[in-house]
């Protein structure tokens, strides 16, 4: 497996100039392992790395203040119990005592109470508010991380390391799908997700057909023959362990009934739309397509192009989504200080116009800049200000924001 720098590292030795203890959590086989060692090598005069489950990391844990303040300790593999642990050691220094620092990487480390989805801020966890230690969610390989090169790949493979990096699109398909199955097993359960096979797969499928748009829970509900509650607790696991993001509505501050108005003006639908957050596990759950090719959808893409948006956000940005009534919607709008900034649409392929229910949703909003995304190329102008633009270019754009 080739080697890939990931962009998360920097922002953990950031967080560990002011922090004596930072923990980093992200989905099962997200590369937290390669992480961690990345930390550990770029640390100055060299991290200690060990392993929560082996017995040195467990010697290192049983009495984290004796660890030398010298050198960052790193710790893969670690959860909430080892979390609490080091916290707890740690305060019973004074602020002005120089203090062992660690990086604690694996999860999870507890409850988040708001997902990082559309927001572009880490989830606030019990575990991190009450020890006083930052928690950062990792995801996937990103399209910065990938290589601008390597787009097409990543979409259809995803951001899995073992997937991306895998000898053949094939290859990739069969790792997702065991990947998927074990999902549906025992991987998720520390998360929250019920030790129920059937259910989490047949959980899993309903989203991936549901990415891109609201989910029907009452619907899923049924058809797995649980209540509204559990599909509501298992989603919220879901999306709790990074594999699933929640993009809420945008609502207009004029949101009223006007049924007899422009097109695009009636009432916004509140529904948040739901987008598995890996497209190569979205295209691994497409039922029972040959191919990755044959399973990416304009669904896929929309899902894709989410997700990248979300790596390269500022602080104090957000995205929303915006669907009314009368059929105007928009997949991406991208607002600050509660202003739409960027309202953009994701198409698979290079349309000669821009859709009339996008033009109407474009207007509803106030949006000035306007976008419509798709894998390669752009620079066209269309009518109603819209702009056909190239995926890597339109996150450049993101990221300088505002």
């Amino acid at each position: 497996m080739g080697f890939i720098q990931r962009s998360c590292v920097r922002s953990i030795h950031g967080l560990l100039a002011s922090h004596r203890l930072v923990l980093v959590e992200g989905p099962p086989r997200s590369g937290r392992s390669t992480i961690a060692a990345q930390v550990a090598a770029g640390a100055p005069g060299g991290g200690i790395l060990v392993d929560a489950r082996r017995p040195e990391g467990r010697d290192v844990l049983a009495d984290p203040a004796s660890a030398s303040a010298a050198r960052l300790i790193v710790v893969d593999g670690a959860g909430r119990r080892e979390a609490e642990r080091v916290a707890a050691s740690l305060s019973a220094f004074g602020e002005a005592e120089r203090t062992p620092r660690f990086a604690l990487i694996g999860g999870p480390f507890g409850h988040a109470a708001a997902s990082r989805a559309a927001t572009g801020r880490a989830p606030a966890s019990r575990v991190a508010a009450t020890l006083d230690a930052p928690i950062l969610r990792v995801c996937p390989l990103s399209l910065f991380e990938a290589g601008s090169a390597s787009m097409r790949r990543l979409w259809l493979r995803g951001g899995f390391p073992q997937a991306f990096m895998a000898d053949s699109d094939q290859a990739a398909l069969a790792w997702l799908r065991d990947y998927a199955a074990s999902l549906a097993g025992d991987s998720l359960s520390a998360w929250g997700v019920p030790r129920d096979a059937a259910l989490v797969s047949g959980l899993l499928d309903a989203l991936a057909a549901s990415s891109g748009r609201a989910f029907n829970e009452n619907a899923a509900a049924r058809s797995l023959g649980v209540s509204r509650p559990t599909i509501e607790r298992a989603v919220a696991a879901v999306e709790r362990a990074g594999l699933l993001l929640r993009v809420p509505a945008w609502r207009p501050r004029d949101d009223i009934a006007r049924d007899d108005g422009p097109p695009g003006t009636a009432r916004a639908i509140r529904s948040p739309a739901i987008h598995l957050a890996d497209s190569g596990l979205l295209h691994a759950l497409h039922g029972a397509a040959p191919t990755l090719e044959t399973a990416a959808t304009a669904a896929s893409w929309t899902s894709f192009v989410i997700g990248q948006a979300l790596s390269v956000l500022r602080p104090g940005t957000a995205i929303f989504h915006y669907a009314s009534a009368d059929g105007a919607a928009l997949e991406l709008v991208v607002a600050m200080d509660g202003r739409p900034v960027v309202a953009a649409a994701a198409r698979r392929h290079r349309p000669s116009s821009a859709e009339r229910a996008v033009s109407y949703a474009a207007r509803a909003i106030g949006a000035t800049e306007r976008y419509i995304v798709v894998p390669e190329g752009g620079g066209a102008k269309l009518p109603g200000g819209f702009i056909v633009t190239g995926l890597r270019a339109f996150l450049d754009r993101l990221a300088a924001v505002p």
